[in-house]
Order: C-alpha cells, then structure tokens, then sequence
C-alpha cells in the first residue's frame, strides 16, 4: 500500500505539468478547461486512493468514516474523467436530449456509489478498516468503458474535421487506462489505474499539441512545414500525383476595405470547400498567406479535370450566399515518373499553370471594365 502512496504522488506531477500547459494555451478556448477540468479530477482521484491507502486498518471511528468517503467519492467520480474528456472533444455542443445519454449513466454511477456506503454494492469497510469489493464493484468500469466507447466513436468522427495525430500514438495512448483496468478486473491487486490514467492525459495532451505544428490554426488544414514534408516524403513514391495550386485573389484589399475579420473568414470559406472536395483522398495545405496547394494520388476515380470543375462549382454555390465573394486562381500539374516529372517540378507547373489563369482572370476583368 506505501508503494501505491508513493506512485500516486508522483503521479499528480504530470497531472499538474499537464494543467500548466493547458492554461498556457487556453487563447479563449473553452475546451481546454474540459482538459483542465478532467486533470483536476484525476488528481483528486489519486488523492482518495492516497487517503484510503493510509486509512486502512487504522483504528477510530473518523478513520472508518474517512475511509468509506474516499471510496464512495472515488467510485463516483471514476467515470467523470473519460466524460469530461468527451466535452473536450467537442461534445459539449451536442443537443440537450443526447447529452443525456452522457448524463444519465454518471448520475446513476453516483447515486450507486452513494448508496454502496450502506448497501456494499460497490464496496465494504469491514470492521477491520479494511476494504473489500461489493458484488457489483464491475459497474463503474462498465460505466467507464461506456465513455471510453464514445471517446473511441467521436475520435473516428472528428479526424476529418479536426486537428488529429498520429493514429498509432492515439491508439497507444488510449489503450493504456483500457489495459490497466482490464488488468485490476481480473486480480485484487493494486493496478495504479488513476496513475495509468493521468499519464495518459499528459501524453494525450503533449501528442495533439505536437500534431498542431503541422497545421495552420486559423484555417484548420496543414500548413507550409507539412507541404515540404509530404513532398519529401513522396520523393521516391511510385504513385503518381495531381497536384493544385490555389491563390485567392483580392485578399490585401479584402482586408484593407473590410476588416482582417473577413479575410480570415474568406480563407477559411476557401479551406472548408478544398477539405471537403478533396479530402481524405487527398490533402490540403495552406502554403502561403493566400495560397493554398493540393496533392491528390491519382487513381481510377481521380480525374483533376473533373475536380477542377467540381472546385469552381463548390465556390460558385458558396457564393450564393456570400456579401463578398470568393475569387480565386486555380492551376494544377501530374507528376509523372515515366517522364521524368517529380511531384516537386509538378509543383513549380502547378504554380505556374495558376499563375497564368491568374492573368486571364485580370484580363477578362481589364476587357469588362
């Protein structure tokens, strides 16, 4: 039991380390206090598994009332921390009637947990002061893996809409609580689950934030260090590729005319119509401050031709609704192994081909005007 004292202890550290950070990038974020939120509770957890530790087999009344408090409060709040982790992926803005398929089961948990002080459904303190499992001490780990399962199911969800890393990293950070609890179900001994738990939040944290190097934060797609990496990656890549290059035109004076507000906007309006035409076939990049760039591994149902005309009819719908429409440059190149064409000198066509429809576009606005 001193061992799980002295583990538990060290344990809050990272918890602590991972709450500082999450308040260094809050930046108005709500979501972050779901992560802040989640952390706080692990690290009260690990504070009443502490607490049960040194009170058990002690002698007293007050030691024999501050035991069963400990648990009742720890099985209670067990599930809380993968709940509070759904919020923080965004659950938060769900309907009132499916937030309850949340809600139901931690209050149930609860009152379960409450009423196991005197009825040892989850829990006994025998009149040794010491704790043994009530018959159904399973639950609140049925409850946990429900909200493990929709973590599983909204990670799957939220990959084309969000920031996300490695997938095996994912996979590796979120089996760690999975495996420790499996592990405590089948023995009687002490696991360090909450510690398992609270590592977890710390790597989970320190991998997302990682990934968002490789990402550009205001439209949400990969930026300028990720396009170099994937065309240094596909290097000797045997497949061929399309790749686009977009430049959205008018942005200074967008900006100047109308505020730095609408020019975010209409970039992100820009991002939103290439991720959704083009991906998860291909990716997007934001390369530049206007610019935008495209790789697409060509296949049977890959015609650039055809997504080119899909593009301009993407914009052109958005534009029904827009005050200020998009106008954007467009070209894109093959590279071709056969001939001799690296997905990097297609980048340099790419770039060009968009710059002469740029010039045509000038053209035609010069001859209307």
């Amino acid at each position: 039991m001193q061992t799980v004292v002295i583990v538990n202890v060290f344990s809050m550290f990272p918890l602590l380390f991972t709450i500082y950070l999450a308040k260094r990038h809050l930046s108005g974020s709500r979501q972050n206090w779901y992560y802040i939120f989640a952390s706080v509770i692990t690290i009260m957890l690990l504070f009443m598994e502490i607490i049960a530790g040194l009170m058990s087999s002690k002698a007293g009344n007050i030691a024999l009332a501050v035991h069963y408090l400990s648990y009742a409060l720890g099985y209670a709040l067990t599930p809380l921390v993968p709940m509070v982790i759904l919020f923080y992926l965004g659950c938060s803005a769900w309907s009132f009637a499916k937030k309850l398929w949340l809600f139901v089961p931690m209050v149930v948990n609860i009152l379960i947990s409450i009423l196991s002080m005197q009825s040892g459904w989850y829990f006994t303190i025998l009149t040794s002061n010491t704790y043994q499992r009530g018959p159904y001490f399973w639950f609140v780990t049925a409850f946990s893996a429900y909200y493990y399962g929709w973590i599983l199911i909204r990670l799957l969800q939220i990959n084309k809409t969000r920031v996300v890393p490695s997938k095996f990293l994912l996979g590796f950070v979120y089996t760690l609580p999975i495996v420790s609890t499996t592990i405590q179900l089948a023995t009687r001994d002490e696991i360090y689950v909450f510690s398992t738990v609270g590592v977890s939040l710390l790597l989970y944290y320190l991998i997302v934030q990682e990934a968002r190097f490789d990402y550009d934060m205001q439209t949400q797609v990969r930026n300028r260090e990720a396009f170099e990496q994937e065309l240094l990656s596909r290097q000797y890549h045997e497949r061929d590729s399309a790749i686009f290059m977009f430049d959205v035109n008018n942005l200074k004076s967008t900006n100047d005319v109308w505020g730095h507000q609408e020019g975010d906007s209409l970039l992100f309006c820009v991002a939103q119509i290439l991720t959704k035409l083009f991906e998860p076939e291909g990716k997007v990049f934001r390369i530049g401050g206007d610019e935008f760039a495209v790789i697409l591994p060509l296949s049977k149902k890959s015609d650039p031709d055809l997504f080119q005309q899909k593009f301009l009819a993407s914009v052109a719908l958005a534009n029904e609704s827009r005050v200020h429409p998009i106008s954007i440059a467009y070209g894109y190149a093959i590279s071709d192994k056969a001939e001799g064409i690296s997905l990097r000198k297609a980048f340099h066509l790419a770039d060009e081909a968009m710059y002469r429809n740029k010039s045509e576009q000038r053209q035609i606005l010069r001859e209307h005007s």
